[in-house]
């Protein structure tokens, strides 16, 4: 098994992503945007059972730039028929995703997992750990 197929075969999710995700994509559109090789990352949403939850997925292979270039985003939203002032965008890297969101004018909600960061990635202002903060910061 090559190293791609272990990656594609897994479905890792922070506890409680699932349910967040169900709760959420009954009210609102979802996408995700993700750096990455397509095959790998749809089998991956599809092992953790989240595939289904999405609206929208963009890959960078896909479309051809990766965070932190914010066309990645504008597509996204594009696809989505949303504005950036409509939109939110939730992430757990600030360097790659906190700034593909402010390039591209969408407010940015960082997944703080408590990890350290590297010396000078500044830390967002909107963070959460759980995910019912994060369901409460959108007040849904």
């Amino acid at each position: 098994m090559s190293y791609l197929d272990g990656l594609a075969a897994r479905g890792d999710l922070r506890p409680g992503s699932r349910g967040a995700l169900r709760h959420l994509s009954r009210r609102v559109l979802l996408a995700t945007v993700t750096n990455g090789i397509d095959r790998v990352q749809r089998s991956r949403l599809r092992a953790a059972r989240i595939e289904a939850y999405f609206d929208v997925i963009v890959t960078s292979e896909k479309y051809g730039v990766a965070k932190p270039d914010p066309r990645i985003v504008r597509h996204a939203l594009a696809s989505l028929g949303v504005t950036a002032r409509e939109a939110v965008m939730v992430g757990d890297d600030p360097e790659s995703d906190g700034r593909a969101a402010e390039r591209a004018g969408v407010r940015f909600l960082w997944v703080d997992d408590g990890k350290p960061r590297r010396p000078g990635v500044r830390r967002p202002r909107h963070r959460f750990r759980e995910w019912p903060e994060l369901l409460a910061m959108l007040k849904v």
